[in-house]
């Protein structure tokens, strides 16, 4: 009897924080890692939501196993995409405060960081199946320049032009665009932030309905909801204390992993 052929997933884990352990049980219960922490996941594709850095006593082994395991992806169809969130952004802009590092580490994991956005291993957006994914959401002010922008204002439309914004910003060292935004309840001057400082409960009221399906992470929720009132699903769980994740399948269905205690092997 021939083995089942598993269709393409997209595997999607929100903000890591430096939780190497939790992390790991997620992406081994997903069949991404095989025991050795090597990728085993074949073309499937890892979407990291950002800010893996800070918090937690372990962001330096979760930053060199996504390293790792981009590479290893790459080489048997697979893919890892990992979001820049603003933990990451701020490291970007020689922010170390809030970085968990000290200056000389900080300064050392910055210009990595710039490197890997220019060479396009760290992304702001990417798109899959009508999704949209960034760190903390495209607001309907945003989305409103956006339209006004691509005409024609779809995911792939949106991601693609993010990306473009966000790695000649960081090419050229110049922040002024509204992605970059961070709102008043972040203590920041704008009535909505971009997308990588806007808080869920501010995103979800700049809409009626987001005319996007959008996924994100920044704001840590109890538990992963797909919930379609607002077209927004956010994954932030907060590993440090629950493990779950979101996976699509090929035809773009949604569906919620809650990831047991022990994973055997």
């Amino acid at each position: 009897m021939s083995e089942k052929i598993r269709g393409k997933r997209v595997i999607v884990v929100g903000d890591v924080h430096g939780q190497f352990e939790p992390f790991v049980k997620i992406l081994r219960d997903a069949g991404l890692l095989d025991e050795r922490l090597d990728w085993c996941g074949k073309h499937d594709r890892l979407i990291q939501m950002g800010d893996i850095f800070d918090r937690g006593p372990f962001s330096r082994k979760v930053d060199d196993l996504l390293d790792k395991i981009q590479k290893q992806a790459s080489l048997s169809s697979g893919d890892v995409i990992r979001l820049v969130g603003n933990h990451e952004l701020e490291l970007l802009l020689s922010n170390f405060v809030i970085s968990g590092f000290n200056t000389e580490e900080a300064k050392l994991v910055r210009d990595k960081l710039v490197r890997q956005v220019l060479n396009g291993e760290l992304r702001a957006a990417c798109a899959y199946k009508g999704y949209l994914f960034t760190h903390a959401g495209v607001t309907r002010k945003l989305y409103k320049i956006f339209q006004m922008q691509l005409g024609d204002p779809s995911a792939g439309n949106i991601a693609v032009l993010i990306n473009l914004i966000f790695k000649e910003s960081i090419k050229h060292q110049f922040f002024k665009h509204p992605i970059f935004n961070i709102s008043v309840s972040r203590k920041g001057p704008d009535r909505f932030g971009g997308i990588f400082w806007e808080d869920l409960e501010d995103l979800v009221a700049s809409y009626p309905k987001s005319p996007v399906l959008q996924v994100v992470g920044h704001t840590q929720v109890e538990r992963i909801i797909l919930d379609r009132t607002a077209n927004i699903i956010p994954v932030d769980v907060g590993l440090h204390r629950k493990l779950q994740y979101l996976v699509i399948h090929e035809d773009g269905r949604p569906e919620i992993v809650d990831v047991k205690e022990q994973i055997n092997g």
